[in-house]
Order: structure tokens, then C-alpha cells, then sequence
């Protein structure tokens, strides 16, 4: 492994492990569908990379990065979608608290896979992520779109792991949160959590 490749598997680790947006919805998903649903939210916000790491390589993301209406446009899409995640959560932690253990409706693998990957795919601060620092990392001369794609590999491997750990770790700890109340007050804070974070991207510049 050479120090280019080493610098990336570090970066993409760092990046993966710091709390954000899909730490919340993997959290929200565990707790609403179990494992499962932890899984299909985690391989659709890792699924996300892959799609930013084609446009990178493609080019395209250059047209987001020239314009400001269209990066204020996907800004915007992808904070109403993280706020309207989040006020669902609210709504869902009121349902929650009245329904009897073993009489809610679960979240499923495929609705949680849609949520990862729209989230994912509408932050546009990802894609200016893979237009603006995965080309350093790319071999000067070489096929961009393979290498970029080989990258985001490393970095949808990280996010397998780190993510599918805490939704392992969410399943261990499911016993003691599976009561109405406990519930409920899980899907508030991790709701207040996208709502904070939908209002962040809302307003960040």
C-alpha cells in the first residue's frame, strides 16, 4: 500500500467515524425496524458514495460546484428531506408511546435503504467532497472513473463496518429498549437530531 492509498483509507476513516446525518438515520432505523432496517439504511447511505464518486469521475459534480443555484437547490432538497425525517420521528415517538410492545409496524429493509441513499445522495457537501479531495488521490495518468470507484469502496467499506457496528450494538442493547416509552424518547432525541441537522445544512453557507 503506498502513502497515497494509506492517506485515503485514513481520511475516508476519519470522515465515516465523525457523527452526522447518516449516524442518525442508521440510529432511527435500528430502533424503528431492528437490525434489518439498521442494515438496509446503512448499505443505502454507503450506496450513496458510490453514486458521488461517479459523478466525480464523470464530471459532473463540476456543474454543482460552478452553481450556486443549483448546489442552494440540492442544499435546500436534501435539508427538507433530513426535516421532514425528523418531525416524522416526532410523530412516529407519539404513535410509539400508545402502541403496545409487538403491535407497531417496523420499519423495512427497502423503505430504510431509500432513506440512506436519499439522504445521501441529496448532501451536496458529499459531492464536493469527492470532486474536491478524491482526484488527489487518483494516480496522475490514470482511468479516473475505476480508481474513483475503488476509493469509494474503501470508504463504503468503513462505512459498512462502523455503521453496521452500531446498529449490532443497537440490537444488543434492543431488550431494554423495546418498551413504548423508552421507544418513544429514543425516536425524539434522534428525530431532534436530523431536524438540527436538516436546519444546519438549511442554513449553512
Amino acid at each position: 500500500m503506498d502513502g497515497t492509498l494509506l492517506g485515503f483509507v485514513v481520511f475516508s476513516l476519519l470522515l465515516t467515524i465523525t457523527p452526522g446525518a447518516d449516524t442518525a438515520l442508521v440510529t432511527r432505523a435500528a430502533l424503528a425496524g431492528g437490525r434489518s432496517a439498521g442494515f438496509g439504511a446503512v448499505l443505502g447511505v454507503s450506496s450513496g458514495l458510490l453514486f458521488h464518486a461517479t459523478l466525480s469521475a464523470l464530471g459532473l459534480s463540476v456543474i454543482l460546484s460552478r452553481s450556486a443555484a443549483l448546489y442552494e437547490g440540492v442544499k435546500l432538497a436534501g435539508a427538507a428531506y433530513l426535516l421532514y425525517l425528523g418531525v416524522r420521528a416526532w410523530l412516529d415517538a407519539r404513535h410509539t408511546a400508545q402502541t403496545p410492545v409487538g403491535e407497531a409496524r417496523p420499519l423495512g429493509f427497502l423503505a430504510a435503504f431509500a432513506q440512506g441513499l436519499t439522504t445521501n445522495v441529496l448532501n451536496p457537501k458529499v459531492a464536493l467532497f469527492y470532486l474536491t479531495v478524491l482526484p488527489q488521490f487518483v494516480p496522475p495518468g490514470a482511468g479516473a472513473l475505476p480508481h474513483a470507484l475503488a476509493l469509494a469502496l474503501i470508504h463504503f467499506t468503513w462505512g459498512v463496518l462502523w455503521l453496521g457496528t452500531l446498529v449490532l450494538l443497537i440490537g444488543t442493547l434492543a431488550p431494554r429498549l423495546r418498551t413504548p416509552r423508552v421507544r418513544a424518547s429514543l425516536e425524539r432525541v434522534t428525530g431532534g437530531a436530523m431536524v438540527l441537522l436538516g436546519l444546519r445544512v438549511a442554513l449553512g453557507r
